[in-house]
């Protein structure tokens, strides 16, 4: 595809262990005195879900929506289109379930069985949002970003809307741990809207190339822990960019020899 796809990312949010939301990040990024915090679960508040949904929602579906509600903020989202990406789905569900049908296969939780397909986070946004919008879930392994970027770029295009990205993972839980190794939890969203104005924000010029990947680590240091715990936290080096660091590019794979080059730089 030698056609660029440009954009605009007009919200952001992230939901992290002791940083849980964009505003305490931003703080934390600017003081380069302090340590990343420790710990491996984030306070997730989704607050666009019921409360009803707010209880009966897994974790890992939490992250999400968290990080989506923080990327709209005020907007109406009804019409939003969105891409959930994970690596690993809801691991502490799903190894729940496994549990379950090694001990007693007939004790099977409906409730757990709903929420352990991979489009759950999708569906609880869809109704907390009151969004009758196109949603997709994708599972790309570690390296998603780039896929669910592309999807969520083209998407844009089609629709000339804007477009919700969110990458999660919640940390590994019981035997899972290793075999998808995920030490924290760690969920990023980005609100893309087509670049037709001066808006203020980071400007993103995608195409698609052949090629190898190269490395797209985060330029503070600090946050090396995250970028390599968990694969949703591949989006720090563009939050670094929301919050004003120099211009990049990066180069994400796709598959099959392809990758995801883009160019990314903050206008204020």
């Amino acid at each position: 595809m030698n056609t660029a796809l440009h954009a605009t990312i007009i919200g952001w949010g992230l939901c992290a262990p002791g940083l849980d939301d964009a505003a305490a990040f931003a703080d934390w990024l600017r003081d380069p005195a302090r340590a990343l915090p420790v710990g491996r679960h984030a306070n997730a508040m989704a607050a666009r879900m019921t409360p009803t949904e707010h209880r009966r929602a897994p974790h890992a579906v939490r992250l999400a929506l968290e990080a989506a509600t923080q990327a709209v903020g005020a907007r109406d989202a009804s019409a939003i289109g969105a891409v959930f990406c994970s690596a690993f789905g809801d691991m502490a569900n799903t190894d729940a379930i496994l549990g379950t049908l090694a001990q007693a296969p007939d004790q099977v939780s409906p409730t757990r069985f709903t929420h352990s397909v991979h489009n759950a986070a999708a569906g609880h946004w869809s109704m907390a949002a009151a969004s009758h919008a196109p949603m997709s879930a994708l599972a790309c392994g570690r390296e998603g970003i780039g896929p669910a970027l592309l999807a969520a770029l083209l998407d844009m295009q089609a629709s000339a809307a804007p477009q919700l990205v969110v990458l999660f993972d919640a940390a590994a839980a019981g035997a899972l741990a290793d075999v998808a190794p995920c030490s924290l939890d760690f969920a990023a969203a980005l609100l893309l809207a087509p670049a037709v104005d001066e808006r203020p924000g980071a400007r993103l010029r995608a195409q698609v190339e052949s090629g190898q990947a190269s490395d797209n680590a985060p330029r503070d240091a600090r946050l090396q822990p995250w970028y390599a715990g968990n694969p949703a936290a591949r989006a720090l080096p563009l939050l670094e960019i929301c919050l004003g660091a120099a211009a990049r590019r990066f180069t994400w794979p796709l598959g099959s020899g392809t990758l995801l080059t883009l160019h990314c730089e903050y206008r204020p």
